[in-house]
Order: C-alpha cells, then structure tokens, then sequence
C-alpha cells in the first residue's frame, strides 16, 4: 500500500490518495455519493431498461465505486450485461475489499463481481459477463473485440495535468469509436481541452448538473454522445443541462487546445509539455481574460 493512503470521505465512504500523482480517488466530500452524482444519475439506465443487453466499459476502474453503483441497479433488471475495465493497478481494488466500510456498501452480487475480478480478472453470472484488462489502457483497449460497441463508457483517470495520457485527443478519438450509436460517454471533467476533444471526434456534449449541496461548482462533469438528447430527457433527468454561455465560451479559449499522443505511447511530461508549447503559440483567447468575464477561479 505504499502508494495510497486511505481515509474515509464525508459521507462515510472509503476513498485513497495517490503518493504517485499526488492527488485523490474522490471529492472529499464523498466517494459513493461523487459516484453516484456524476455517473450513476447522468447514465439515465431506465433508457436502456427495454434493451436485451448492455455494454459497460469502466475506464480507470480504481475502487470499483462507479461500476458498483451502475451493477447495482442494473442487477436488478432483466438485462444482459456486458463488462470490461481498463485499470493499470490492482491494488486499489484489494484493498477496498479489505476494508469493511468498503464491503458494507454493496449487495452480495456486486461484491462478489469485485472479488472475482481481483482473484482472476473475469466474472460470470447467468448470462452476464466481466473482464478487467490489466495494463495500459492505452494498449490494453484492443484487448476487446474490435466491433463491440459501448452503451456506457465511464472515464475516470486522475485530472488531464496529472494522467494526460488518458484524455489525449487520440485516446478519446479511439474510446468515440467504441461508442455505440446511443451511447454515453460519461466524465467528471469539465476541462475545455477535453471536451473540446469531445466535439471534435463528431460527439454532442452536455453539463452535469452540481448536486443541491454542490452549487458552489458550475459543472460537475460532462457527458458525450453521438446523438443528441431529446429535450423532455434533459428536464426529466436534472442532472443534465445544455452547455451554458460560459462553458461554450470556455472552448474557445487557449484551455481547449488538446492534449496529444499519436503514438500511444508517450509520457505524462512529454504530452503536457507539447501543450504548453502549443498554448504559448496560440492565437485562442487567453484563459485569465475568459475567467475575468465570468468571474471564476477555474
């Protein structure tokens, strides 16, 4: 465990705190509850409820919060599931499981999902299936079959400025590709980069709405898809908002310009110092002028 210290959130929930990136798994103010906010709600599964099967792809698994909570409700339903996660470490995983405020959150069904794959990497029930591809998930994505398509995809690596490998507009160009035609691609980043990445691989992209308690923060994430969202799903769901003023004004601003690794292959100093030198050569508005419009510190 040296890599991680483990502390317990606000709402009582297991999180860890990478030495290595020096950055935390979840908001402090709750693992569980960060999870379902900004995966769970946004996935809207009661669209998927009348289809036969469902494909999940976790990217950056860590603890397993956000798979646990989407298995949660999806366990409960006539529905075929189909799982696959991208994670470079186990570790995070077994020590969850030998946590007990850990183990207490979830149904027996869905621990026993987390500990399959920490024993042997694949899980089966039924007709539902799970495979976690150690690794890279730069390299470990074409593991999975080539024509599978994603109902959901859940990105969730630490921020841009600390794992930018993962949010490379070619990354995220690869994991478009792998989106099924009413797919979602779900994220906790509202990072202009990102999801300027987003609108040029072709994908329609909306504001995840703060939680009641949250309004200090003007997004809470984004979700990307090929379609667009009917309107009457925008109200009925809450959680999801057009992109205001601000956030589309954000894009057009120097934070937009991408992160980049053609090779898939390239280092987190490398990629955020082709940025840097590409933001300096820009002719995109400065970042510190759109901030001042909007009176924002991010």
């Amino acid at each position: 465990m040296d890599d991680y210290k483990k502390h317990t959130t606000k709402d009582g929930s297991l999180s860890l705190y990478s030495l290595s990136y020096e950055e935390g798994f979840h908001d402090k103010d709750g693992a569980l509850r960060e999870s379902i906010n900004k995966y769970l709600l946004p996935a809207q599964l009661e669209e998927f409820y009348n289809a036969k099967k469902i494909v999940v792809l976790d990217v950056c698994m860590g603890l397993g919060y956000n798979t646990g909570c989407i298995l949660e409700e999806l366990l409960q339903r006539n529905i075929k599931i189909e799982w696959h996660g991208l994670e470079i470490d186990q570790k995070p995983l077994n020590l969850g499981l030998n946590e007990k405020i850990f183990q207490e959150i979830w149904s027996s069904k869905v621990l026993n999902f987390f500990n399959c794959l920490n024993i042997s990497g694949k899980w089966t029930e039924g007709f539902n299936q799970g495979t976690i591809h150690w690794g890279d998930a730069r390299q470990k994505i074409f593991e999975i079959q080539d024509s599978l398509r994603f109902d959901l995809i859940l990105l969730d690596p630490f921020s841009p400025q600390k794992c930018p490998e993962l949010w490379s507009e070619e990354f995220i160009s690869l994991l478009t590709e792998r989106l099924s035609t009413e797919g979602r691609l779900i994220t906790y980043s509202t990072a202009a980069s990102i999801r300027a990445s987003f609108k040029r691989a072709g994908l329609n992209i909306y504001s995840i709405v703060p939680s009641t308690d949250d309004q200090r923060k003007w997004s809470s994430g984004t979700v990307a898809m090929k379609k667009k969202i009917e309107q009457q799903l925008i109200e009925k769901n809450c959680q999801i908002k057009e992109l205001s003023t601000k956030e589309v004004e954000h894009l057009a601003t120097r934070s937009s310009i991408p992160y980049r690794d053609p090779t898939g292959k390239g280092n987190s100093k490398e990629i955020i110092s082709t940025r840097e030198i590409e933001q300096s050569k820009s002719q995109l508005i400065n970042t510190s002028s759109w901030r001042k419009r909007w009176n924002t510190a991010r």
